[in-house]
């Protein structure tokens, strides 16, 4: 009997031990995961962390290990962080290849734009995509500068309405937090606008494809940085949108957005905003973004390419990796975008009746903005002398002031065109 009981208070610390190399095993094998999901987030590899988030949340649930659990609870706000952006991501790559919900608004000149009605307010969301044709996959890697370098983007972005773009936080490879500054030369009486938004990039490797989006906040606090307030007399708009750099082919390269910009205009009529984001706007900027990369070499983007070469290389690197892949098993991009249904091409619709007013009301938007201003003034200010040289100053153009004084009264009541044209028909000597 005590030759069976020695045995076993043998055997007891050889079980301790082993339970002890498990538990050791367990807690490097969660260390290491937690450190492949930082790794996976920071490259914006959004996909490959959701499977790493997947199996750190599924030991939390198994472990016991009091050392194992307490290393997945250090990184468990990013297990949740990355399978909301993960399924945020699944939607909207349903939003760029689906056209579920999308309706058709015009096709011309390899751009196709697409918009739809959004509830609670009357401003649409709008879609637009094209195809590069005849580029190199180096010009991939170029096409994604015109995004990671913020502070250039005024130089390319159409219209010249933004600024500035300045980065607040750079808190990992491809995210960032960023303020906006935009300025509608075209309305000299509309105050600035800005926005703080939440950049964020998503490599999509096996796509061969790079998914941006940044959201605006109004929110005055942030856990990267401090918020700024907006500058005295600017307004704080809201904007969000979404572009996704694709390279189909070793020659071709898909670009596609999806945009919603509230920019906060009272006095601007939403089917005349709605009309101008599915026309000029996504046109200019496919046109500027194509032009930019075909006069690449010694531009700004180029310098800054060159500064940091080891993270533009990498990108590339990879884009030559994937296309070596599909060659080998003979596919391409076409063959894995599988996100709903296209709906059957059909052909732009005929330009209707109203649409030629919309198209009008677009060349006059910011006359007709300025002398809603101008009107206001009058109604703020009561003194006829003053009022009368901002509105003298503004039409004093004998051609505007009758395209103005006859545009119908969609836009102004009867009683602001009687005002504004009684002091325009006063002899403007007197003052």
């Amino acid at each position: 009997m005590v030759g069976a009981e020695a045995k076993r208070n043998k055997k007891k610390p050889q079980s301790d031990e082993i339970n002890n190399v498990d538990e050791t095993s367990l807690t490097c094998r969660v260390s290491d995961l937690a450190a492949e999901l930082n790794e996976h987030v920071f490259q914006g590899r959004i996909f490959d962390a959701r499977v790493t988030a997947l199996k750190l949340k599924s030991m939390r649930n198994e472990v016991s290990d009091s050392s194992a659990r307490s290393k997945i609870d250090c990184v468990q706000h990013i297990i949740e962080e990355t399978l909301d952006q993960a399924e945020h991501v699944d939607s909207l790559l349903h939003e760029l290849h689906s056209d579920d919900g999308w309706t058709l608004a015009k096709e011309g000149k390899n751009v196709v734009i697409h918009y739809r009605r959004e509830p609670g307010t009357s401003i649409h969301t709008v879609r637009a995509q094209t195809e590069f044709h005849n580029f190199e996959p180096k010009d991939f890697t170029k096409l994604l500068s015109l995004f990671v370098e913020t502070e250039c983007m005024p130089k390319w972005f159409p219209g010249g309405v933004m600024k500035k773009a300045d980065v607040l936080s750079w808190q990992s490879k491809y995210s960032k937090v960023i303020q906006l500054q935009i300025k509608l030369d075209l309305l000299p009486f509309l105050s600035s606008r800005d926005a703080i938004l939440y950049g964020n990039g998503f490599h999509l490797p096996a796509h061969n494809a790079f998914l941006i989006r940044s959201k605006s906040t109004q929110e005055d606090t942030c856990r990267y940085c401090d918020i700024p307030k907006p500058a005295k007399g600017v307004v704080r708009m809201d904007t969000e949108s979404i572009f996704f750099v694709q390279l189909l082919q070793k020659d071709v390269i898909s670009f596609k957005m999806i945009g919603r910009d509230d920019l906060k205009l009272k006095y601007v009529p939403s089917p005349l905003l709605n009309y101008i984001s599915q026309g000029h706007l996504p046109y200019d900027l496919m046109r500027n973004v194509r032009r930019t990369i075909l006069n690449f070499e010694g531009s700004v983007w180029d310098k800054k390419m060159k500064e940091r070469v080891s993270y533009y290389k990498e990108i590339e690197n990879k884009v030559y990796a994937q296309l070596e892949k599909w060659e080998k098993d003979g596919s391409n991009a076409l063959d894995r975008l599988s996100y709903g249904e296209k709906a059957p091409k059909k052909p732009a619709p005929a330009k209707s009746s109203m649409s030629k007013v919309l198209s009008a009301a677009a060349v006059l938007v910011a006359i007709t903005t300025s002398l809603l201003y101008a009107y206001r003034s009058v109604s703020l200010l009561n003194d006829t002398v003053t009022s009368k040289k901002i509105v003298m100053t503004l039409f004093g153009n004998d051609r505007f002031r009758r395209i103005i004084l006859s545009t119908p009264t969609l836009i102004m009541s009867t009683a602001s065109i009687r005002k504004i044209t009684k002091l325009l028909s006063t002899d403007n000597t007197k003052s």
